[in-house]
């Protein structure tokens, strides 16, 4: 065994990596919780579905990128958005056009999270079965 994998074999059976583990295990179960009970909000109504964000800067730029003159750069943007996502999505409304750029955002900050959000999706449709 090398040093590094002796290094991570040490972390790992470490006891305080145990517990933090834990931790994770029981933070993360709750934020998945907190995503099923929104969900469920979003179904009955209670919740709305829709996003908003105040910034004009970004608004321009949308509004831009909406423009026939623009149309292959629209087009550019959204299928290197619909790569990055292993997704596929024809002509998106600008809805359809946000929700793609957060998820990519969020997917290259904060992957691990909307891998919460994939487990509590499945859990939620798995109820419908």
């Amino acid at each position: 065994m090398s040093d590094d994998e002796l290094d991570e074999l040490r972390e790992r059976t470490a006891r305080g990596s145990r517990i933090e583990s834990a931790s994770e295990k029981t933070e993360r179960a709750a934020f998945r919780e907190s995503i099923t009970e929104k969900l469920e909000e979003i179904d009955t109504g209670e919740r709305q579905k829709a996003l908003s964000a105040w910034d004009g800067p970004l608004t321009a730029f949308i509004a831009a990128l909406e423009e026939d003159a623009n149309a292959d750069r629209r087009e550019a943007i959204v299928e290197a958005l619909c790569e990055e996502l292993g997704v596929t999505v024809e002509e998106p409304k600008r809805s359809e056009f946000l929700a793609l750029t957060l998820r990519v955002g969020l997917q290259q900050v904060a992957s691990e999270d909307l891998d919460v959000l994939r487990e509590a999706l499945r859990e939620d449709a798995a109820k419908g079965l």
